[in-house]
């Protein structure tokens, strides 16, 4: 009797363990849509990023709406608009450049008023952008996406990569702003802009959260 106590104790000591572990969650697959899945928007972001010779510069806009349409698991389309008067700079990165909180505030505010200028975006004639998924093909959960994106009024027909994760699409668009009239500061167009150039391309990291 006294030599069967340890395994009995042991045996309870283990039930217990298991009745507190925690239950691993499984993450989610495509397999698991069907149908219309609307885009949680308080819990989606959209972060851009824009680059110069001398650093770089990101910040914040706001998704309107978006769904996602699926079939048997398979991504068949979706669409999402974007409120370009949303736009907000978080992140100011010049290269050997320090400057107060204050300076760093101010520059933050001009640089999204000007980003919404007609030398950019234009927001008072586009105040909305938009994508439309017209095909994709998946690898398990890893997605390229092709889809129309219209900026300012054009529309270019695009491709990125993205992962389906625990209900979430993450993924980076990059953009060439040139090929939606956007010129301004672009060293394809203008000469002897030195330091002062701004890169063609911009990313947008993306992160869609279904409901």
């Amino acid at each position: 009797m006294v030599a069967a106590l340890p395994f009995f104790v042991i045996s309870c000591n283990n039930e217990v363990s298991k009745e507190n572990t925690p239950a691993t969650e499984t993450p989610t697959t495509a397999a698991s849509f069907d149908g219309s899945q609307a885009v949680d928007l308080e819990a989606s972001s959209l972060y851009w990023k824009g680059y110069k010779i001398m650093g770089n510069h990101g910040g914040t806009i706001a998704l309107k709406e978006g769904n996602l349409q699926f079939e048997k698991g398979a991504l068949t389309g979706g669409k999402f608009v974007v409120d370009m008067k949303s736009i907000k700079t978080t992140d100011l990165m010049d290269k050997g450049e320090e400057v107060s909180e204050e300076k760093a505030n101010k520059d933050k505010s001009r640089l999204a008023d000007h980003l919404m200028d007609p030398d950019f975006f234009d927001v008072n004639q586009f105040p909305d952008a938009s994508f439309e998924i017209t095909n994709s093909t998946a690898e398990g959960n890893n997605f390229q996406i092709s889809g129309n994106l219209t900026i300012k009024g054009v529309t270019n027909e695009i491709t990125f990569p993205a992962v389906l994760k625990d209900n979430t699409f993450e993924g980076t668009v990059p953009v060439d702003r040139t090929k939606f009239g956007i010129k301004y500061g672009s060293g394809s167009f203008f000469d002897n802009l030195g330091d002062r150039a701004i890169k063609d391309v911009f990313d947008l990291e993306v992160s869609l959260r279904m409901i």
